[in-house]
């Protein structure tokens, strides 16, 4: 509330000096003497005087806030909050005014008349300015509260996936590490701790932001399927069909994961003959879209209507739909040679997060 005080405060004095840059013109031109106190007094002290009473203002169009349609209880309000500002403008002038000599002592009332019409339009506009602005601070407050929220919700959704993908990944990861040891492959094994590692700096760094540009998270896939081939070993096979115009396009981090997951958990693994992922990337019509196609076994038949419980697929849904609403899509469907292909529409907008 101070705050607002002071910038009332610093916003109509200067309206003031402004109102009193005028009159003293005015009088000059008339050849009136008069003195620069007579005209910051009679133009700046109303404005002051009416600052303090900004917070009062303000609490009142809090009370009656203006609305679509808008309600006969907040019109009347607000018209006798502009009239109470005529009214309050008025008397002040007149008062400051009196004290100045400026009016006849015989006529303070007709000279409040006169100030009632003069100062209408002020009036009005500095009732509505301040009550505009107070809506204005107050929107502004509460969009920045929402985005420190979804920032928030981001986080803790990007941090549930992390959690998700730690032991579904890397604990098969050690195990075939472990294989390879035992096999006496000490290269294939060193060589796998070093993916292994990269795959740990990208999902764990604390400092990793919503989004990411699509070429980041293929780098991070390529690192994941590496590994995962290590482990498949003959029976994957993977392709990469990525625009180089849709790398550039910031994504949300670790959107394609999950659908790479469930593609080689759901899809492939449980198929004895070799299997194929593809991992698609285009820009078309002001979208971006992305599929992970896979050979595998396909959709359950009561996939679409059966309650599921994994997480992954619905945190990729909702983290979606949180960012971009109804603009963009997932859909996962047969593939044209079985398995399922898994796809993602984005809308290309700048600052696109999870």
């Amino acid at each position: 509330m101070r705050r607002c005080l002071v910038f009332a405060l610093a916003g109509f004095t200067l309206l003031g000096l402004l109102h009193a840059a005028h009159l003293g013109f005015y009088w000059h031109s008339l050849g009136r003497r008069f003195t620069l106190a007579d005209v910051f007094l009679r133009e700046v002290a109303p404005m002051v005087i009416f600052a303090l009473c900004v917070p009062a203002v303000t609490r009142w169009g809090e009370r009656f806030p203006l609305e679509w349609p808008p309600r006969a209880r907040a019109v009347l309000a607000h018209l006798s909050g502009i009239a109470g500002t005529i009214a309050f403008l008025a008397a002040v002038r007149t008062v400051i005014e009196r004290a100045l000599h400026v009016t006849a002592p015989s006529m303070p009332l007709l000279h409040l008349r006169d100030n009632l019409v003069y100062l209408s339009a002020d009036g009005f506009i500095v009732y509505g300015a301040t009550v505009g602005l107070a809506y204005a601070a107050a929107y502004t407050a509460r969009t920045r509260q929402l985005l420190e929220l979804q920032a928030e919700l981001s986080k803790a959704q990007l941090s549930a996936l992390r959690m998700q993908l730690n032991p579904h990944f890397f604990f098969n990861a050690l195990h075939t590490i472990g294989a390879l040891v035992r096999d006496g492959n000490q290269r294939g094994a060193v060589e796998l701790i070093e993916r292994l590692g990269d795959v740990l700096r990208h999902v764990v760094r604390p400092d990793a932001q919503p989004d990411a540009p699509l070429r980041t998270e293929i780098e991070f896939l390529r690192k994941y399927l590496e590994i995962e081939q290590v482990r498949f070993g003959d029976r994957l096979r993977v392709s990469w069909q990525v625009d180089a115009r849709s790398e550039s396009v910031p994504v949300p981090q670790l959107i394609l994961q999950p659908l790479v997951e469930n593609a080689l958990r759901h899809g492939l693994s449980r198929r004895a003959r070799a299997g194929s992922l593809t991992i698609r990337a285009s820009v078309a019509n002001g979208h971006l879209e992305m599929s992970v196609i896979d050979d595998g076994v396909g959709l359950p038949s009561d996939f679409h209507s059966a309650p599921r419980r994994g997480i992954g697929i619905a945190n990729v849904r909702a983290r979606l739909q949180h960012r971009y609403g109804e603009a963009a899509q997932l859909s996962l469907v047969p593939g044209a040679e079985g398995g399922v292909s898994a796809r993602i529409v984005l809308p290309l907008r700048a600052g696109a997060g999870a």
